[in-house]
């Protein structure tokens, strides 16, 4: 068993290039969306990234404690390898130290994993009261310290890393894919200057900020914030851009920008741009005069 893990207990991160996660590609590589599904003594553990630029937290915004595997590089959607796999199977190096599969911590109390890619190490995520030090040998490290329990629920920022959460099912019957909750409608942000020198949004914006400012150097983007971009994988987010077409408001059924961008509209939507004909006003007149 140890030898499938091998690639990742002998790289050095020195050898490896600087990944530039203002760039959709490398956010992607370090990030993926799609993880393997690990299949452990009857179970799946299916983990779902969350946002970019985030680490996992539960339902009270309370972090969870942790072991961390230190070493594992991009791709970590690699079958039989990677944060998923090492977080619920084990790896090399643990057993190298004496920490075998059945002396881990129990797989059922893991919540999910987040993964810093500059650092490249996974901090696999347990509930409370989970580890103590009877699992040092199993991990690089570990933190007791946080009191997160129970599902992941929520996500709080912080750069260069993704909260993956997990979902266990078990193996038969045939499994299914795990539901969503939709994400929240963004809070409107109040205007300012130009919106690609404001502080950056990791958790709005993959890069930190719009995706307008990537492009002919921002001269294009409005004077008002745009849609988020940075979503759980599988969710696009609130927008009225998907809503149902309303065509006694706009000519189009939905906003011009709809048409062009749906990440270039502004986060408030924009006044209607039908005009109303003299009947429709002469009905709009009556209908306030008898009411």
């Amino acid at each position: 068993a140890a030898s499938s893990f091998a690639d990742a207990d002998t790289l050095s991160f020195a050898d490896t290039d600087t990944f530039e996660l203002v760039q959709q590609s490398s956010l992607e590589q370090c990030f993926p969306s799609s993880i393997p599904w690990v299949n452990y003594k009857g179970n799946d553990y299916i983990f779902s990234r969350e946002q970019y630029n985030s680490v996992c937290v539960d339902n009270k915004g309370k972090q969870y404690e942790w072991g961390a595997i230190q070493g594992v590089y991009p791709s970590i959607a690699t079958k039989g390898g990677g944060c998923s796999n090492f977080c619920v199977k084990g790896y090399g190096r643990a057993e190298a130290k004496g920490c075998s599969s059945s002396q881990r911590p129990n797989p059922n109390k893991l919540v999910g994993f987040d993964y810093d890619c500059d650092k490249a190490t996974c901090y696999c995520l347990y509930e409370k009261d989970t580890l103590s030090s009877k699992y040092e040998k199993c991990f690089d490290s570990m933190d007791r310290s946080n009191k997160g329990n129970g599902d992941v629920t929520r996500t709080t920022t912080k750069q260069g890393t993704a909260c993956y959460a997990l979902h266990i099912q078990p193996s038969d019957p045939q499994p299914r894919s795990p539901t969503r909750k939709p994400t929240k409608k963004p809070s409107p942000t109040p205007r300012g200057q130009s919106i690609c020198v404001r502080s950056p949004d990791y958790k709005c914006y993959k890069s930190g900020r719009p995706q307008c400012c990537s492009k002919n150097n921002g001269k294009d983007c409005p004077k008002e914030m745009t849609m988020c971009d940075n979503h759980p994988e599988g969710m696009t987010g609130w927008s009225y851009c998907t809503q149902a077409p309303d065509f006694d408001c706009y000519k189009d059924g939905r906003p011009s920008c709809c048409a062009k961008n749906p990440l270039d509209c502004l986060q408030k939507q924009p006044k209607c741009d039908k005009k109303k004909s003299t009947e429709e006003l002469a009905s709009q007149r009556f209908l306030r005069s008898v009411n």
